[in-house]
């Protein structure tokens, strides 16, 4: 049964090279795509016998996991590894997922970093259960850490997945979309380490938070639409019926027309109406590729 390692990297010319030698201890091959990297990212992992897709510019981490998995699926690899590739996780516990995804028939296994949680910087802590919380309500589902990189994948659940977002939101993506077709998810406690001795972010942690809240959202309105978009329309309708009887009783009771709440009435039933519609157009949609 052979095992591939899928590394996503960009810039990481440092860690790189040591980083493909130890997981070539513990798998059949390593695959490194280099997202756009303009340092030796690509050298120094062929050199150190990894093979090395490189992306002509910078596309982000999804991106790299579309090239990683379609090389996958024509190849035809039993078990597929994907840890990042700025050196926080330990190549050693590779064999902990493979068993794991292994002897209990999981589709995906994921490697939970939060019983480290103590060593994780806290706005991490925060950015990661925020996003977690999101993921979860937009899958239905209870993950522990839904932003781990380190994860083992069954041949089946490569070949099944899809997703559409090139940056870092994929990770929930891919997580969303596995239990949309009924695959099999478990999760092992991994060790993560935040001092590397180099930077292990390129992104600004804010921006990277909105950034993944933004793309979950979107996810989220385009699965859910009648419960995340029909539901506030119907608020904002309700609203501005409230505010045009108001304006009908003052009327009718001083004979005064209130021009600044008509306008207010007006523009919270426009907005409802136009949500309402979205969201039945969003849901036929939706209707439409589950049937296909």
């Amino acid at each position: 049964m052979n095992v591939i390692v899928c590394i996503p990297a960009f810039n990481e010319e440092k860690i790189i090279g040591n980083l493909v030698k130890d997981c070539l201890n513990y798998c059949d091959s390593v695959l490194v795509c280099d997202d756009g990297s303009f340092d030796n990212t690509f050298d120094n992992a062929k050199k150190s016998g990894a093979t090395v897709i490189k992306h002509s510019k910078n596309k982000g981490k999804g991106a790299a996991l579309k090239t990683l998995f379609e090389y996958v699926v024509q190849n035809d690899f039993d078990t597929v590894i994907t840890i990042d590739g700025d050196g926080q996780f330990l190549p050693s516990e590779i064999p902990k997922l493979v068993t794991t995804i292994r002897e209990n028939n999981f589709d995906i296994v994921v490697g939970n970093r939060f019983n480290s949680k103590s060593e994780m910087p806290k706005y991490r802590q925060i950015g990661n259960s925020l996003l977690d919380k999101i993921t979860n309500l937009a899958s239905d589902s209870s993950l522990s850490d839904t932003q781990s990189g380190f994860r083992s994948y069954s041949k089946q659940a490569i070949k099944k997945i899809s997703f559409n977002n090139d940056g870092f939101a994929a990770d929930s993506e891919i997580l969303v979309d596995a239990i949309k077709n009924n695959l099999k998810i478990g999760a092992v406690n991994v060790t993560v380490l935040y001092k590397t001795g180099t930077k292990t972010s390129t992104m600004n942690p804010f921006s990277h938070t909105v950034r993944v809240v933004s793309s979950l959202v979107e996810l989220i309105s385009l699965r859910r639409p009648l419960l995340f978009i029909g539901v506030p329309s119907i608020f904002f309708v309700f609203l501005g019926i409230y505010f045009l009887v108001n304006v009908a009783i003052l009327f009718n009771e001083t004979r005064y027309f209130s021009v600044p709440s008509t306008v207010l009435s007006v523009v919270t039933l426009s907005i409802g109406l136009i949500f309402f519609m979205m969201s039945i157009i969003l849901f036929s949609i939706s209707k439409i590729h589950k049937i296909r």
